[in-house]
């Protein structure tokens, strides 16, 4: 899995990994994202880092709805660096989307991944990414979450 270092064109490869309450409480000291992620504490959180730096570019919030046979992304966000058109590295939301779809069939769940966007984004999710509208909810599933998957995580 890569993401793109904008300045020189260039893939950098990437990690996921599940973080712990501190770790959570730490980044969120150091101000690099715009959400308070002490409120997804109680969730699965995972940090998307460049290799050889444990520094996240990227957050990902998951709940398990397992009624719904879904996970639900509660909560993704590009560190502030990351962000707009002077962005030092692209393809970060990319990769964490299809993690989580990657997840959703690892579970059982046919890569059905849901989400509540922002107003503003809502049709970049279903432009960029294949996302469909509930009207509550944007999802994937099936073989739009397989596309994303070989597109964004097997490189």
């Amino acid at each position: 899995m890569h993401v793109l270092k904008n300045s020189i064109r260039e893939k950098q490869f990437v990690t996921i990994a599940k973080i712990d309450t501190i770790e959570i409480s730490l980044i969120n000291k150091t101000k690099q994202f715009d959400f308070n992620w002490n409120k997804e504490k109680l969730f699965n959180v995972y940090k998307l880092t460049v290799e050889e730096n444990d520094e996240p570019i990227g957050l990902l919030s998951l709940d398990e709805r397992s009624d719904d046979y879904a996970l639900e992304i509660r909560l993704l966000a590009s560190s502030k660096q990351n962000i707009g058109k002077s962005k030092k590295y692209s393809r970060i939301a990319g990769c964490l989307i299809a993690f989580a779809c990657k997840e959703a069939f690892k579970r059982g769940f046919d890569g059905f991944v849901c989400l509540k966007p922002k107003t503003k984004l809502e049709a970049h999710y279903i432009k960029k990414y294949g996302f469909r509208s509930t009207k509550l909810y944007l999802i994937t599933e099936g073989e739009n979450s397989l596309k994303l998957i070989k597109e964004y995580y097997e490189d």
